[in-house]
């Protein structure tokens, strides 16, 4: 099946649904960050770039603890717990005594001060705004029905149809999108590519050009 182009799935838009996770904010390097300060305060004695290297095999997360906690499978602790654990066993370490209250004492300062938004969303918000298109952000951290995407429409003052969800995840952002009955855009940054039939995009820039393109230039330069 040939995908959607961009101009379709925004053609006759109302309003548009923004996740947050690496889509406007660079949790992935925030997250990495985090965890190397986590790291080093649970094993001090490894070399810096092994703390690095396991705050990476943490996001990657290889045995998905997070789909299962944010499918509402596994709490939240014992998600953290199976991750770090993971890690351990990877760099044939063992977790020692306390190192879940360590990690927690240096993940949580560390990530907040960590976050930034991706440099292309400010554009994409102003064409929103000059588009007269209301924008809503929605995100996925935990256990979502399709209630909530639908709730998020009603926020907006929009029948799903008429609502674009842009998002990073083709599993919840997308898909999970379609099947509540929006539109649905993947953001796919790292250029991965996907044999899923989805309108797909590098940046929000290329959003943002379109939403100029369909309801005209900024009147003033962003």
């Amino acid at each position: 099946m040939i995908p959607p182009t961009l101009a379709t799935v925004l053609d006759g838009v109302h309003a548009v649904l923004l996740d947050v996770d690496d889509t406007i904010v660079d949790t992935q390097e925030a997250m990495v960050a985090a965890g190397t300060e986590a790291a080093a305060a649970i094993w001090p004695h490894r070399p810096g770039a092994d703390h690095r290297a396991m705050a990476q095999r943490y996001y990657d997360d290889p045995e998905r603890w997070f789909p299962r906690y944010a499918s509402g499978d596994v709490p939240f602790d014992a998600m953290r717990s199976g991750r770090l654990a993971e890690v351990a066993v990877a760099f044939g370490l063992e977790v020692p005594d306390g190192a879940h209250r360590s990690f927690e004492d240096a993940y949580a300062p560390a990530f907040r001060s960590a976050q930034r938004l991706f440099p292309d969303v400010p554009g994409l918000l102003s064409a929103a705004q000059q588009a007269g298109l209301p924008v809503a952000l929605l995100t996925n951290s935990a256990h979502a029905p399709t209630s909530v995407k639908l709730e998020a429409c009603r926020l907006v003052g929009a029948q799903p149809h008429r609502v674009v969800c842009i998002g990073d995840s083709i599993e919840w952002d997308v898909l999970g999108a379609q099947a509540a009955g929006l539109r649905a855009v993947w953001l796919d940054r790292p250029g991965l590519g996907t044999s899923e039939p989805v309108a797909t995009v590098r940046g929000l820039d290329e959003v943002a050009a379109a939403l100029d393109r369909r309801f005209g230039p900024p009147l003033t330069d962003r």
